[in-house]
């Protein structure tokens, strides 16, 4: 399963000093259709109003920790980076009050705290001055700097003829080398390539275990969930949701991925809908499986699958586990164009049983069984899984398409993915998903993200994410 934070967890994080606390925060900007008519209004003697208002953030409540890695996930407009920039002073509240204690060193954008007529060198000082450090503390750090930034003899150079690269590389290096306790990173680290990338997340790592509290703000959700120990979505300036990496952002990339639905008040609905929807046909299946054991007739209603092994018939509550009811109800995020294709998902062992335990060397099955309708692209159809990690890492992908695997017209079909598991001891779960693959990025009829949850042990220790296969020759000396 997805890691939770146990009783002990929770209490060790409530004990750590509050670096930032913000207590119900509004932010209203005044709207003016033209600069004259803000002046207008600041000369005028009626007092009449001639701007709108817009609510950029609306009662934003929540506290970070000490040494906690908070992202913060949200389509463009959601009001990001205003609360940003009111954490850092940049910003007044309209209303609500923010407290922090500690230095914030932050990169909200390129170019914040530096002068573009100015060289890297000049820029290192100017950055210090503002973060209030004397030219004498900054002799002692503008070699690791330097060192850092890893722009070599332009780091004498005026700061405008600077790539975006370079730049980010620069700004990075101030940031992170001014003892901060507390660092703000605003999507700057997509300006840089990947090398520089890992350098950066590495830093995160080790200002972590000193105790250096971090929000970082992106749009890469294997990131957040790679990352961070805690996930805020923010949308039209709200706190949608508040928690656990994993969930959050599967929540947000179902929304993302709903290309009908651009208003969020339509998607929360349709949330709704949806989960009424599931309640209510959980009702209908337990009304048919009373009725079903009133008549003593176990009878497999099953028409695409093979007829299920003997041992599966002693179990009724693995069969239950398989039955539609259970396999999507507590998964991760379930969505797409066709909800309700997927009839079926199962992992069997290499004995053919179903199982949530599985070994590195065994054969692992991926089973999928869904049923068409009516229009279909069959053509430009694929069936796909993937395995992922606790942190939403794609560890292997597998798809028809992909493989050039023809998919004849059908009512129901059943697939089946067979492969060596060869991964490390561990949690795992399983995506499933049924793809439109006409254009460049597919579409998804349906996309189940949790479909299955299952763990790998091994008396053996391996090292890295898998266990390759692989020949070792020894040459006599």
């Amino acid at each position: 399963m997805i890691k939770e934070e146990t009783k002990e967890e929770k209490k060790e994080l409530s004990e750590r000093e509050i670096k930032i606390s913000i207590n119900h925060v509004d932010k209203i900007f005044n709207m003016y259709n033209t600069p004259m008519d803000k002046m207008r209004e600041a000369f005028s003697l009626s007092g009449k109003k001639r701007h709108t208002e817009f609510k950029a953030l609306t009662d934003i409540t929540f506290d970070i920790h000490e040494g906690e890695i908070l992202g913060m996930v949200g389509r463009n407009g959601a009001g990001k980076s205003t609360l940003l920039k009111i954490i850092t002073g940049i910003l007044e509240p309209t209303n609500g009050s923010v407290k922090v204690d500690g230095r914030i060193s932050s990169l909200l954008e390129l170019g914040t705290g530096f002068n573009m007529e100015y060289t890297g060198m000049e820029n290192i000082y100017f950055y210090g001055t503002l973060m209030g450090f004397t030219k004498a503390q900054m002799d002692q750090k503008v070699d690791d700097i330097i060192a850092f930034a890893e722009i070599g003899d332009y780091i004498h150079q005026v700061v405008k003829t600077y790539s975006s690269g370079m730049f980010a590389r620069l700004a990075f290096s101030c940031a992170i080398n001014v003892d901060p306790d507390i660092l703000i990173v605003d999507e700057i680290l997509s300006v840089g390539d990947m090398r520089f990338q890992a350098k950066c997340f590495n830093k995160f790592k080790e200002f972590k275990k000193q105790g250096v509290t971090i929000l970082y703000v992106g749009h890469d959700v294997s990131m957040m969930r790679t990352f961070c120990d805690r996930c805020i979505w923010m949308n039209n300036g709200e706190i949608v949701a508040d928690g656990e990496p994993t969930f959050i952002t599967a929540q947000y990339t179902e929304f993302m991925y709903l290309d009908d639905i651009s208003d969020f008040t339509t998607y929360r609905k349709f949330s709704e809908e949806k989960q009424k929807k599931l309640k209510e046909k959980e009702k209908q299946e337990k009304e048919a499986e009373a009725a079903s054991a009133e008549e003593a007739q176990p009878v497999e209603t099953e028409t695409v699958a093979e007829a299920a092994p003997a041992e599966e018939e002693k179990k009724p509550e693995i069969k239950s586990k398989i039955s539609e009811k259970s396999t999507f109800k507590d998964c991760l995020a379930h969505w797409g164009t066709h909800v309700g294709m997927v009839k079926k998902v199962r992992m069997l062992n290499g004995e053919g049983v179903e199982s949530n335990h599985f070994t590195p060397y065994e054969h692992m099955t991926v089973e999928v069984c869904f049923d068409e309708f009516e229009g279909l692209d069959i053509e430009n159809f694929s069936a796909a899984f993937s395995i992922k990690n606790k942190e939403g890492t794609d560890l292997c992908v597998k798809t028809t398409y992909d493989e050039k695997i023809d998919i004849e017209p059908a009512e129901h079909h059943r697939i089946r993915f067979c492969f060596p598991s060869m991964l490390s001891n561990g949690e795992y779960y399983l995506v499933i998903a049924l793809e439109n693959r006409e254009n460049t990025m597919p579409t998804y009829y349906e996309y189940i993200e949790g479909a299955k949850f299952f763990k790998v042990f091994s008396d053996k220790k391996i090292f890295g994410v898998y266990d390759v296969e692989a020949q070792i020759l020894l040459d006599e000396p």
